[in-house]
């Protein structure tokens, strides 16, 4: 009888600690799922070290409607050289890194984002955006919107007081007169962005272990032509690119319809870099995936904002994937300005277009 009292009372006490136990083990494990949170935290800031401030908006900026110049349209587009760059008084004009100016926000539900993507040779060279592209997030509704802004638009560039094609801002003030220059033409809100240039993009897409993309016979062909390394199976249908032959994809205006061709495919890498890094679910993948971007991308999103962002994105559900170009349907033609042929826009139309396809669909 002694001996079965002493065995509930052994009894009782495991059942005591082992509340205790558990509660040890869970502390563990949340330190540890803490110092990977932080470690991320602290390495995504470094992502936004040198990245470019914001500033009150200056109150004589324009109102930018329309060009004041007489428009030289172009007869026949397939005589057009797209390829060709021409400053007007580039000896005149002003170079640097401009700030961001600030703007209200439209909805609080979406969130916009400008991607660039530069070709600058080395560090002391802004370089022309060869990619623009507007990310835009509705929590609410839970769309990613991805709109490329054709970089031969003819556009006023705000500071500057000078027209020209829309990718010269990034070379006359960086990320923050590029988006300045936006903001201004188009009444929108960006106030984030996230810049690579054509290397660290190749870097990023090998990071990745490749991305899978599908093309065209024309456009395989294109990549074994141009891009060097192994040849890819000349077959219409879904391939595995590396970085190389990612970025050679991405630059490609040689086939189809020029530069709009060419922002479809950059969508398209786009969207295959997403859905690679959503297949990344589990903590020690992600972190890993973060340890090497470091350094490959700048960003004046803060460490929270990101790791809010990409929780939302990866483990909030169901995303829809929408893309086009801009300027839109019925709302340009290609022109000469002095000797450059550009894309002459209806701004005040594109910009009431833009607004309701970011903002009210």
């Amino acid at each position: 009888m002694e001996n079965q009292n002493s065995i509930q009372v052994e009894s009782k006490k495991k059942k005591k600690k082992l509340p205790i136990i558990i509660l040890i083990i869970i502390g563990a494990l949340l330190l540890m799922i803490g110092a990977v949170v932080l470690t991320i935290m602290l390495k995504l800031g470094k992502m936004s070290k040198n990245s470019v401030g914001t500033v009150p908006t200056p109150a004589d900026l324009p109102d930018v409607t329309a060009e004041p110049v007489e428009l030289v349209p172009v007869g026949d587009p397939s005589e057009l050289d797209l390829s060709e760059e021409y400053d007007p008084d580039i000896i005149d004009m002003e170079f640097g890194n401009d700030p961001i100016f600030e703007r209200d926000t439209i909805d609080a539900n979406v969130v916009n984002i400008l991607l660039l993507g530069n070709d600058a040779r080395d560090e002391y060279d802004h370089g022309r955006a060869d990619t623009i592209m507007i990310l835009s997030f509705n929590k609410q509704t839970r769309t990613i919107k991805l709109v490329s802004i054709l970089r031969d638009t003819w556009i006023y560039i705000p500071g500057r007081d000078k027209w020209n094609r829309i990718n010269a801002a990034y070379q006359f003030g960086g990320t923050g007169l590029a988006i300045n220059t936006i903001n201004l033409n188009f009444d929108l809100d960006i106030q984030y962005y996230m810049r690579v240039d054509f290397n660290s993009l190749k870097s990023i897409v090998n990071e990745l272990g490749g991305i899978d993309i599908e093309l065209t016979e024309r456009e395989v062909e294109y990549i074994n032509n141009g891009c060097g390394g192994e040849d890819l199976p000349v077959h219409a249908g879904w391939h595995h690119l590396n970085g190389e032959q990612a970025l050679c994809h991405a630059r490609n205006r040689k086939i189809g319809n020029a530069d709009w061709s060419r922002t479809e495919r950059q969508r398209k890498v786009m969207y295959a870099m997403f859905n690679k890094a959503k297949q990344l679910k589990d903590v020690p993948a992600l972190t890993s995936l973060v340890n090497r971007m470091i350094g490959y991308v700048e960003t004046n999103l803060s460490a929270a904002q990101i790791v809010s962002l990409g929780i939302s994105v990866i483990f909030g559900g169901s995303v829809e994937l929408m893309n086009r170009s801009m300027p839109f349907e019925g709302t340009w033609q290609y022109a000469y300005e002095g000797k450059m042929a550009v894309i002459h826009i209806d701004i005040p139309a594109n910009a009431a277009k833009l607004h309701q396809y970011l903002y009210e669909q």
